[in-house]
């Protein structure tokens, strides 16, 4: 979640027999702790894990289910409150991607509007299906910038 592979050693994930291709960082996460610019500035992603393989990183959209009451969501992003300390953090489809590259990513996903399995409101689901492909194209414009905040 936070760079880390939690009871296995990345060089085990390299190994025989598990021999894995590809790691998940968690965009959130990282973006929250220890901070996309920490792990820029520490070489990125995968010099901060160890790890010589290919990282895919998620869009933080899920956090917008399992940190939902820390969570509001606009149609500009989602403003998230820290649980650790409080703080405000928002991540709009540019900042996700921005975030992405800025921790050297290789397979970036687009920010979707994640509504949760057992929901029974149709009218959400349209809302957040609809939003999704708004924020795809926000994302997609944001990539193709190369991830440039000033771009």
């Amino acid at each position: 979640t936070k760079g880390t592979i939690k009871g296995v050693t990345t060089r085990a994930m390299e190994d025989e027999p598990i021999d894995c291709e590809i790691l998940l960082g968690n965009t959130y996460h990282l973006a929250n702790e220890p901070g996309a610019d920490v792990v820029r500035d520490m070489g990125g992603l995968h010099k901060f894990m160890k790890w010589p393989r290919n990282i895919l990183t998620d869009s933080g959209g899920f956090q917008m289910v399992s940190l939902l009451s820390l969570a509001e969501i606009t149609e500009e992003g989602v403003n998230f409150q820290s649980p650790t300390d409080g703080t405000r953090l928002m991540l709009t489809p540019e900042e996700s991607v921005r975030t992405q590259h800025r921790i050297g990513s290789d397979v970036v996903m687009a920010l979707d509007d994640v509504v949760h399995s057992c929901t029974v409101d149709d009218a959400r689901f349209d809302e957040a299906t609809d939003r999704t492909v708004r924020w795809l194209d926000r994302c997609l414009d944001a990539h193709e910038q190369g991830g440039e905040e000033d771009a």
